[in-house]
């Protein structure tokens, strides 16, 4: 038969385990609350929405290649490009599959840039800055911007992306991102030019199918 001793009032011991950990939740969630207290208003209300899965269209095209280089095309370039693509088109002694390469290398190799050129320069913000500059001097107009991203790239470079373009002074300048990488753009099965109207005037663009 065992026999428990009941232990004496001088034995008792305060468990601090228990207590040690409710002090660090408490501690880990008072620095979590006054690191969101101290935040701008405008990284409080920042948000990245994400574009339904369906046909879409926009005035601007961002994708993120990696941590040093970046595709982009505005306005600015498109109407050469579909100059240069309607040349493709009208070779006849390419085949189909032939005329979508060439395509495919010129979209990538005229408007692939390094993020950092020089050591110093960055070509991401240079363009960002020239498109919000852009659409501050012309409040009339409204742009789109797609902000593709790879997967494995950090979440950090699209929130760069984002708190540039969100510095107009008139909010014309809109945004979506979407997951994707440069392969989805050498894998599209049609890149063709075609014409749209735009708030009555008509004009010519480029369409990549996925």
């Amino acid at each position: 038969m065992a026999f428990h001793k009941k232990p004496s009032d001088g034995n008792r011991k305060m468990q601090l385990i228990s207590l040690m950990d409710v002090v660090f939740i408490l501690l880990i969630f008072f620095l979590v609350s006054i690191f969101f207290a101290s935040l701008p208003n405008e990284e409080r209300k920042l948000f990245i929405p994400t574009p339904k899965n369906e046909p879409g269209y926009a005035q601007v095209l961002i994708q993120l290649i990696d941590e040093n280089s970046f595709l982009y095309i505005d306005p600015s370039v498109t109407e050469q490009l579909v100059n240069e693509i309607t040349q493709i088109d009208n070779r006849s002694n390419l085949s189909r599959q032939q005329r979508l390469q060439q395509k495919k290398e010129l979209i990538i190799g005229r408007n692939t840039f390094p993020i950092i050129s020089n050591g110093i320069v960055n070509n991401l913000e240079a363009k960002l800055g020239a498109l919000v500059n852009h659409a501050d001097s012309h409040p009339e107009e409204k742009y789109f911007a797609i902000i593709r991203c790879p997967d494995d790239l950090t979440y950090s470079s699209v929130i760069e992306v984002v708190q540039i373009l969100t510095r107009t002074k008139y909010k014309n300048v809109q945004y979506g991102c979407i997951g994707g990488t440069i392969q989805d753009i050498w894998n599209s099965t049609s890149i063709e030019k075609v014409l749209s109207k735009e708030e009555g005037s008509t004009r010519r663009n480029v369409v990549i199918q996925f």
